[in-house]
């Protein structure tokens, strides 16, 4: 009788241990209202094909706070992009179907023209990804962006390249969601590009802005 008692006391501390560390990594992230604004373009190219040939740079304060605090409620190794991103349009991407004289000046117009540096960005969620693999695991853990003036300007540059006549087939406008990475079980944040993030499967917690 004892031992069944003992057993059942166990299963629910574990149970209530399990809960609480549930509970702590899907508590809302808090990011400042100032950090979601000044946004600026930068073209990046000759990159490897995972790199982004044109990303929005946020203030270097964004991530370094959320990462700090992903690490105090998971207790996991991680490591952290050296700055924040989001990729807007990738090396790969480019090289496929926008190389040519005068492309890079029209796609930096497109992106002013679709208001990617000015406004708020508002972040929709903290992502999650795992994956087990032969050798072991990696995760990433990244801020998922509301995407209406990503996916305008993702769709001129399909429209861009049906009116210069060049193969739309080789770009996917919705090949790539607006994430900034925050942290992942190693350095290599390049192997989870292009990230096409959905929100029912990817969301991990709720951000809230103050």
């Amino acid at each position: 009788m004892k031992v069944l008692v003992f057993a059942a006391v166990l299963a629910v501390l574990v149970f209530l241990f399990l809960r609480s560390v549930r509970t702590t990594r899907t508590a809302p992230f808090v990011v400042e209202r100032g950090m979601l604004t000044g946004w600026t373009l930068a073209a990046r190219p000759g990159g490897d094909a995972a790199t982004a040939w044109l990303g929005l740079g946020a203030p270097e304060r964004l991530a370094p706070p959320l990462g700090r605090e992903i690490f105090g409620r998971t207790a996991e190794s991680l490591a952290f992009p050296s700055e924040p991103v989001i990729p807007l349009l990738l090396q790969a991407e480019f090289d496929a179907a926008f190389d040519g004289p005068g492309m890079p000046d029209t796609i930096l117009r497109l992106a002013r023209d679709a208001g990617l540096e000015s406004g708020v960005w508002t972040p929709r969620c903290m992502g999650y990804r795992r994956i087990s693999e032969p050798g072991g695991t990696r995760s990433v853990y990244f801020l998922l962006f509301e995407g209406t003036r990503f996916e305008r300007f993702r769709d001129r540059l399909a429209d861009l390249l049906r009116a210069e006549g060049r193969d739309a087939s080789r770009f996917d406008p919705r090949g790539l969601s607006p994430v900034l990475m925050v942290a992942g079980g190693d350095g290599d944040f390049g192997r989870w590009i292009p990230l096409r993030a959905d929100p029912a499967t990817d969301c991990l917690a709720p951000v809230e802005v103050e």
